[in-house]
């Protein structure tokens, strides 16, 4: 990937801020053992590990939604080591980034600290297949959730991991988000992809705080008034042992791939990623 909006501001912030020191991504040895969770380890929300893992990223480190990014990235940052059968994630070296690879990068480490605490593994070969390679949009997992369009909101759906909805007062911090800067979806887009933290007034007018790859910086935190912001797509992960499903996904998402050829309606979107629409 390279409306109307009614806003609850203040409780939603609070404590929203991102926090901590810069950490490098730990690599994770993955063992083939039962995803299932156990009720006492469920309490904790998977949009907590969002957060931590978006404290332990670098800051800064520049913007460049490119290929030679990309290749930068999965060579880098985000590989599969087939020795070692394990997926190697390492923070400080994922940059410069882009907005949908700086919450991909996130949520792989979101997964790790999900993992660790719940002391159980997804298989080795969903992480193999949640490797960041070089994959056009729709082909894989990085290509869905790099996808233009929903892509990171499709992924999810796909994977029954979690619940998509676009009212702003539902959403919490740690939440994914997908907006768009002008009314077009698809071919023509203009889009924005990043983890939601909360709402503020800035200078009179309600705004939506999100961390993210953010031009021209890279990573850090970032506010928009609202009124910028067209068909906001929130993503909340609820069911995270789901992504051992990953590599049973079909290799291309023929409709995701399409994202880059023509332009598509929001209704078509809504349908697709099963989003909850605006509770007027």
């Amino acid at each position: 990937m390279l409306c109307g909006l009614a806003l609850l501001c203040g409780d939603t912030a609070a404590g929203a801020g991102i926090s901590g020191t810069q950490q490098q991504g730990g690599v994770l040895k993955v063992r083939r053992t039962s995803t299932r969770v156990p009720a006492r380890q469920q309490a904790v929300s998977f949009s907590s590990f969002v957060l931590k893992a978006c404290a332990e990223m670098p800051r800064g480190g520049g913007y460049a939604a490119n290929t030679d990014t990309i290749r930068h990235l999965s060579a880098n940052a985000v590989h599969w080591d087939a020795a070692a059968q394990r997926l190697h994630v390492d923070l400080s070296a994922a940059r410069p980034s882009f907005c949908s690879s700086a919450c991909y990068v996130a949520l792989l480490r979101a997964l790790e600290l999900w993992q660790l605490h719940i002391r159980r593994h997804l298989p080795a070969e969903a992480w193999q297949a949640l490797d960041m390679a070089e994959q056009r949009d729709g082909i894989g997992v990085w290509g869905r959730a790099n996808a233009n369009g929903p892509g990171f909101a499709k992924l999810v759906h796909d994977l029954q991991a979690g619940r998509n909805f676009e009212d702003v007062r539902l959403a919490r911090p740690g939440d994914f988000l997908k907006f768009f800067w002008t009314e077009e979806i698809g071919c023509r887009e203009r889009g924005h992809q990043v983890v939601y933290l909360g709402t503020e007034m800035k200078d009179g007018k309600p705004c939506i705080r999100y961390w993210s790859s953010n031009a021209p910086d890279g990573y850090g935190v970032k506010s928009t008034p609202a009124a910028e912001m067209h068909h906001l797509i929130f993503t909340r992960i609820t069911r995270p042992e789901m992504f051992a499903r990953a590599a049973r996904l079909p290799e291309t998402d023929e409709w995701l791939s399409d994202m880059q050829r023509k332009p598509f309606a929001y209704d078509e979107i809504r349908a697709a990623c099963g989003i909850i629409p605006h509770a007027d």
